[in-house]
């Protein structure tokens, strides 16, 4: 009996074993592939993989490496795959094979042809962003704007990718090549071009229940911010292990919101807080009518409906769901993509609430059990309490309180006699500016001479190993002083992990140029242009395609702007609906005027 145990055991363990072999290899597969994706979609110049339709490529090129079982066919794939679209490619099992001439791709009367190559500044393939700074250009083949170079940088001919792609599997991919005005050099064979489109229409009605449109979606995700995301120099992650964890979780999720939180977690690790991914087709978001947020350490409520008459401001929440509240937020946290924890705290106390209409939430508070139902909109405190807060006020005499979430500009050149009799003004940017950044050039006693703190990436190799540099400029050609200056009042600036974008090139300037003392907590480290692309299924991810640096060039990602003097919330101070960060601001703004 025991030795039959002993086998069942055996047998059992055996198959998982080989499951997981198999697991492992899967994932390793769809990797090699992606990487070759890669490759040639952003950086191989022929006529023939610029016309393919890349989304269909990743879901159709995804079924097809899934079925490899071994190099053999690993490699039979990849050519077959890539070769209608890339022809002068090239597979090898030993590198030095890879180091030899090009003559192949060499026409015979080449005077008539001249180089072809991608430029690249950020990336603007397969985004969605209009108006946008980022450009991606094929060099002397995409002429219909008039331009030629999108900077000052020709690769030679000759030069190539050379990867390693996989176990013992290695590639070429030449990066430029000959064209003239009918097509680039050598041309695919069109038979095979033909066929490889036909197949493609297959994917036509693939559906995120497919598990190829999954992978085909994760392998798109890797490559944009592989070769074009700007701050893996200052971000700690293993993005390619994070890739395998992506497919390994893709082989396993069913349905749309499944994928929607494999997306997150996948981008979450990237800590970039513009990076929003959703998808309209999955149901509207609903929260119960009440707000929390961690403050010493414990998660608190500070706002609720009145009809919760069993819950008050102040109150601790200990469980949620049947979880500690530090252990349903770390579940929370995954999927939230942030450069820094204020930003991170910002969004998981909305994300934490959020779930399907009328569904409940079971808390633990001041240990009595509620069941909380989701019928608000998760914004609504939010944007109630912007609403509460005055526009502006002379908040006590001769300080005067700007509320630069709400007030427009027009308002602020109204008040400006009104500011230039006052001594102390008090800013509070905790959110976005509603336009009104000319604010900014009455504190500055000189003309703005920054020029170099925006910084898009000029790219013509892949990964990012060599980055040829970086278009460089400042927020606005025209941030001059401007009359009547009001530098010389007791200005206080409050901000806090909430500003992010928009706001951090505001908040650049009061710290670049110390124009106020800055009261609260670290914005929220991330700003530069943001950059937009769609994939199959109905998902929109948006991220940050350029590099922000301070107006000094040190690092400002994932550290944001710092205040002079920082501010904690105390449960006792949301008990008694005090604002300590205001509060803070006007013993700051009281200084110079007794």
């Amino acid at each position: 009996m025991k030795e039959q145990i002993y086998r069942i055991g055996f047998v059992i363990f055996l198959f998982s074993f080989l499951g997981c072999q198999n697991e492992s290899k899967k994932i390793e597969n769809m990797v090699t592939f992606a990487k070759v994706y890669g490759y040639v979609k952003y950086f191989h110049p022929s006529d023939e993989a610029s016309q393919i339709d890349w989304e269909k490529f990743s879901i159709y090129g995804a079924s097809q490496i899934d079925q490899c079982r071994t190099k053999e066919d690993i490699v039979n794939t990849l050519n077959r795959l890539f070769k209608p679209i890339a022809p002068s490619i090239t597979f090898a099992e030993d590198k030095t094979i890879l180091d030899t001439e090009l003559k192949d791709i060499i026409p015979e009367n080449k005077e008539q042809y001249a180089p072809v190559y991608w430029q690249h500044v950020g990336v603007s393939i397969g985004m969605d962003s209009k108006r946008s700074p980022y450009a991606s250009w094929r060099i002397n083949r995409d002429s219909a704007m008039g331009i030629k170079q999108l900077f000052e940088y020709e690769p030679k001919f000759g030069e190539s990718v050379i990867k390693q792609v996989g176990d013992g599997i290695y590639c070429r991919i030449p990066i430029v090549l000959y064209g003239n005005k009918e097509s680039t050099f050598p041309r695919a064979d069109e038979t095979r071009l033909e066929e490889l489109k036909e197949k493609l229409k297959d994917t036509n009605n693939a559906k995120v229940e497919d598990p190829y449109l999954r992978l085909g979606n994760m392998v798109n995700v890797f490559n944009v911010f592989q070769h074009f995301y700007p701050y893996f120099d200052v971000v700690e992650v293993d993005w390619e292990a994070e890739f395998k964890n992506a497919i390994a979780q893709s082989y396993i999720d069913t349905s749309k919101f499944d994928h929607l939180v494999t997306l997150r977690k996948f981008t979450a690790t990237l800590q970039d807080g513009h990076i929003s991914v959703s998808n309209k087709s999955l149901s509207k978001d609903y929260a119960p009518s009440i707000a929390w947020e961690w403050i010493e350490n414990k998660l608190v409520v500070t706002k609720v409906a009145e009809y919760y008459d069993s819950i008050h401001v102040g109150d601790i929440v200990t469980h949620i769901d049947g979880k500690s509240s530090e252990e349903y937020f770390e579940e929370t946290y995954s999927r939230i993509s942030a450069a820094t924890d204020g930003w991170l705290r910002y969004k998981a106390r909305i994300q934490s609430l959020i779930g399907q209409e009328e569904s409940e939430l079971n808390v633990v508070i001041e240990g009595k059990e509620h069941k909380l139902e989701r019928t608000a909109n998760p914004n609504y405190w939010l944007q109630k309490a912007r609403f509460e807060k005055d526009v502006y006020k002379e908040i006590e005499p001769d300080i005067w309180y700007l509320n630069l979430d709400q007030i427009a500009m027009d308002t602020i050149n109204k008040l400006l006699p009104q500011l230039e009799e006052c001594k102390s003004i008090i800013c509070d940017l905790r959110g976005y500016p509603k336009g009104n950044h000319g604010f900014i050039r009455h504190l500055l006693a000189i003309d703005d001479t920054t020029s170099a703190w925006m910084q898009r990436p000029k790219i013509v190799y892949p990964d990012q190993n060599k980055v040829v540099g970086y278009y460089k400029s400042n927020w606005i050609g025209s941030m001059t002083a401007k009359k009547p200056y009001l530098g010389d009042k007791n200005v206080v600036f409050i901000t806090n992990g909430r500003a992010i974008s928009y706001a951090e090139s505001y908040m650049g300037y009061i710290e670049g140029y110390k124009l106020a003392t800055i009261v609260g907590q670290p914005t929220a480290g991330t700003n530069g242009n943001v950059n937009l692309f769609s994939l199959p299924g109905g998902y929109k991810i948006s991220w940050t395609g350029m590099k922000v640096v301070k107006h000094d060039g040190t690092q400002h990602h994932g550290i944001g702007v710092l205040p002079n003097i920082y501010v904690e919330k105390t449960i006792q101070g949301v008990k008694e609906g005090r604002d300590e960060f205001l509060e803070k601001a006007l013993e700051v703004a009281r200084e110079d005027n007794d």
